[in-house]
């Protein structure tokens, strides 16, 4: 197919601070020490919303968590039930003989050791923020050469912090170590993804940025969330910790199989909820590579040592067993199929006992327990109810100057009251579709891509012109979903599923201040409306032409 420009003149009657083009496709079959309140823009916080889960995200490290420093995740949307408090990412190293950690939120004090920017960026940076698809997207490449600048889900967010500001750390307990971290956020409005959002943490050794380049060595990651399900304030302490290791489940005469989940609940009803409080599930869905010289981790035929490697690949495999899952990536490059470090370690807390120095969380990550330095790393048998909070780690890992790990959380909900016996029975459907989702390296039922859009301003107008690439570009997701007699097939799937465009202006940008001025719509019988959608950016098919 043949690449085509249309045009379209805009009548100017006030200025124009944004404007926005999509393509549009047919439808798918509470007692804590208080911390200082972060003003400004550049230290900022946004909420996913376009799923069941409205989670608060930071380009400062911690989630789930709003600017008031109050419960920032709540499921599902607009019930206002909260089940995160607060939540971040923990990185600690050993360097010349100093534990040192660097926490992207401290359940204690709701504190963060990280500032918004990349490495070397003043946080006052204009483009120390945070972007998110499709109103603010994509994060510009000049500045980030390594953003997306292509959407995976409905609802992409992408920020960079670090740790490299001295005056972000606890004074006389912690110091920075070089980490520079890359947080994309993932969420899909599908009714098979509608109770889960992903985050997805790329660590990167940025220590020539302190003194010297060095590799950091015995290095641990960790996410640390404070799960408040209702209202945790004393005396009404009452949620439930549990982990899954690794576990088969049978569901309704299928065996499914679960791992590196920590997971949360109440057996009490919460005053004001109408109905009874469900699960919330966080699964380690990808952590940093486990690759030893002379191993073979996965059984799977190819050494360690060459997991990562194309040329071994190309001597040695034919080509059609380079992508063994059908998934569209070269298994060199697939992290499903690369041997990983998983869930090392699962700890738990309370408000009254936790790590508060760098040397009891380096150890909590490693495993131990920080009062009695016993090696106990699986703290997954359910404790008596209180206000708890958990750590889900992996390490150890080095990190040499300017490489980068990758872990990748999916955080997942469910109702279990009355439904199942316990609530971990509840979570294995979405954890197995979350899990499904990363070994399919995010490939699922998508809008096209958006068109290349120019706009060229003139006395009182603005003339748009844009291409045809939304309309000419297969959907990926057909190649696994067309090939009749496996699992996933559907024969009512299009390969091409363009069905038009809509052009909105705004003064403001904001979401409520959208002006739809043209609409163009294929004639072919598809009419549709998307409800989850304010009214003033609602996407319509109408079959108007």
């Amino acid at each position: 197919m043949k690449m085509r420009y249309d045009v379209m003149s805009v009548m100017l009657t006030h200025v124009i601070r944004s404007i926005l083009l999509l393509s549009i496709a047919a439808p798918l079959a509470f007692g804590r020490t208080a911390a200082p309140t972060r003003t400004g823009r550049a230290f900022e916080i946004v909420v996913h919303d376009i799923n069941q889960v409205e989670m608060s995200v930071s380009n400062f490290g911690k989630f789930g968590q709003t600017e008031r420093n109050t419960t920032g995740c709540w499921w599902p949307k607009g019930s206002q039930d909260n089940y995160i408090f607060g939540a971040g990412p923990w990185f600690a190293t050993i360097v010349d003989d100093d534990t040192l950690t660097t926490v992207g939120y401290d359940p204690n004090s709701a504190e963060t050791e990280y500032v918004p920017g990349a490495a070397g960026m003043m946080t006052s940076d204009p483009d120390a923020i945070i972007f998110m698809y499709p109103t603010q997207w994509p994060p510009p490449a000049a500045t980030f050469p390594m953003a997306p600048q292509v959407s995976k889900s409905h609802q992409d967010s992408w920020c960079a912090f670090n740790d490299l500001d001295e005056t972000a750390h606890t004074p006389g307990n912690t110091r920075p170590i070089g980490i520079e971290v890359f947080q994309t956020v993932y969420a899909w409005n599908l009714s098979s993804t509608e109770d889960i959002i992903f985050i997805k943490y790329e660590l990167r050794n940025v220590t020539a940025q302190l003194d010297e380049p060095r590799t950091l060595t015995n290095c641990y990651f960790g996410v640390c969330t404070d799960n408040d399900i209702g209202n945790e304030a004393d005396p009404n302490q009452n949620d439930i910790i549990a982990g899954i290791v690794g576990r088969t489940y049978i569901v309704d005469g299928e065996s499914l199989w679960v791992d590196n989940v920590g997971y949360q609940w109440q057996e009490e009803t919460e005053p004001g909820w109408e109905a009874f409080p469900g699960v919330i599930g966080f699964d380690y869905l990808q952590s940093p590579w486990d690759l030893h010289e002379g191993e073979d981790k996965d059984n799977d035929g190819i050494p360690d040592e060459e997991e990562r490697d194309s040329t071994w690949y190309a001597n040695n495999l034919p080509e059609s067993d380079w992508d063994v899952d059908l998934d569209g990536t070269p298994d060199w490059r697939d992290p499903s199929e690369i041997p990983q470090l998983g869930m090392t370690a699962f700890k738990r807390f309370t408000l009254t006992q936790e790590p508060k120095l760098d040397a009891e969380r380096y150890i909590t990550l490693a495993g131990y327990n920080y009062l009695t330095r016993v090696y106990e790393p699986l703290d997954t048998a359910p404790p008596v109810p209180d206000d708890q909070r958990f750590l889900q780690c992996s390490g150890p890992f080095d990190l040499a100057p300017d490489s980068i790990a990758t872990v990748l959380v999916g955080i997942i909900f469910a109702d279990w009251y009355d439904r199942y016996e316990r609530p971990d029975t509840a979570l294995v459907e979405i954890d197995n579709t979350a899990q499904f989702i990363y070994d399919k390296n995010w490939l699922l039922p998508g809008p096209p891509p958006p068109p290349n859009l120019i706009l060229i301003p003139s006395d009182k107008q603005i003339t748009i012109t844009w291409n045809n690439l939304p309309e000419i570009t297969p959907d990926p997701y057909y190649d696994i979903v067309s090939v009749p007699g496996t699992p996933l097939y559907d024969p009512y799937y299009q390969q091409y599923d363009f069905e038009g465009y809509g052009i909105w202006k705004s003064t403001t940008g904001q979401t409520d201040d959208w002006e739809l001025l043209a609409r163009c719509d294929m004639q072919n019988g598809i009419v549709f409306e998307d409800s989850t959608q304010p009214d003033s950016i609602r996407i319509r098919a109408e079959d108007t032409g």
